[in-house]
């Protein structure tokens, strides 16, 4: 049975590292060191969690990075779960958290790669408000929802 579970602030460390190890399982290159620090530094700090018997089958992670704006950082769903409307689902928790807590802006990133995250970002009200090459030469994508209607 599927449930959603939402940690404001770091979490426990048990819980910390049976994200990590999603997180590795879901994607490529992972800098351990980064995604960390990340953790500890941010303000705001909001993770929405989808579980199935009690293990993480999808993520969503961001924090505040100006006073009313939310950035989305990183999220997945593990590819035996994905078509089940859990990513939608995470969103809609996170916005729903950030609408609450007087958040106007959710600002996200993504690649062109990940044309999935795309097609539901642009589904659920995001709008494309820049594009550029980062230092590895990969296209990024910022995309920005108002929350306020």
């Amino acid at each position: 049975m599927l449930e959603f579970k939402e940690i404001e602030g770091k979490p426990d460390r048990r819980t910390l590292e049976e994200i990590r190890e999603f997180y590795a399982s879901i994607f490529e290159r992972v800098d351990f060191d980064k995604f960390e620090k990340r953790i500890d530094e941010a303000e705001k700090l909001l993770i929405n969690l989808a579980l199935n018997e009690e293990k993480i089958v999808g993520f969503k992670i961001g924090y505040r990075i100006a006073t009313k704006t939310f950035y989305s950082w990183v999220g997945g769903v593990d590819a035996r779960f994905r078509g089940r409307g859990i990513a939608a689902e995470l969103m809609r928790r996170q916005h729903e958290w950030c609408a609450a807590n007087g958040f106007e802006i959710i600002r996200t990133k993504t690649m062109n790669r990940f044309k999935s995250m795309l097609i539901l970002n642009l589904k659920n009200g995001f709008d494309i408000t820049e594009v550029y090459r980062d230092a590895r030469a990969q296209i990024k994508i910022i995309l920005e929802k108002d929350l306020r209607g």
